[in-house]
């Protein structure tokens, strides 16, 4: 299965994020839209990994989320990838540090890693992907995109558990499904 780990989005900060994301769907053209229902920060991407990897990779993380204590994420930034040149995703993300966030991904890509699972050794980099611009994007809509994203964002949610997405693909978009939900601590 292709899979991944990510905090999910979560009661206003979600809602707030939905109406952002049709806001710009309004405004800006020519993009693949993510689904409104399943917006989150990505943690560890695996890319396609047998069923019992992936329940061996849930058994690593586990112990990690358990101790991790819920935590605040404020998202107030808006920008895309590569930052130069012409976009391939249209991201929100937080402007400053997110410690406990920054913390579980680390820990998570080190556990993985004594697991003999392939990590990401770039720098962590939280972002929730709002939408992925057509290949043939106008220039119209990079310009409205450009003027969207120098709105203020500021989108708060309590991030309360990490989540083993399933991700299929499918007219319109990825399709996640969530395998299983490790709580985070509430101390």
């Amino acid at each position: 299965m292709r899979c991944f780990l990510a905090v999910p989005l979560a009661g206003l900060g979600l809602t707030a994020a939905q109406r952002l994301q049709a806001d710009f769907r309004d405004r800006v053209g020519d993009v693949r839209w993510a689904r409104p229902e399943t917006l989150h920060l990505t943690v560890h991407f695996f890319g396609d990994v047998a069923d019992d990897r992936a329940a061996a990779a849930l058994e690593v993380v586990a112990p990690i989320a358990e101790s991790t204590p819920c935590f605040e994420v404020i998202l107030d930034r808006l920008g895309s990838f590569p930052p130069h040149g012409i976009p391939r995703v249209l991201w929100l993300g937080p402007s400053g540090e997110v410690t406990s966030l920054t913390a579980l991904a680390l820990e998570c890509r080190a556990a993985l890693s004594a697991a003999s699972f392939d990590v990401d050794k770039r720098p962590y980099n939280p972002h929730c992907t709002l939408g992925r611009p057509r290949l043939r994007w106008s220039a119209g809509a990079r310009t409205a995109w450009a003027a969207a994203a120098m709105d203020h964002a500021d989108i708060r949610f309590t991030a309360s558990r990490l989540v083993l997405y399933e991700s299929r693909s499918a007219p319109g978009g990825a399709v996640y499904t969530a395998h299983a939900s490790l709580a985070f601590s509430r101390g």
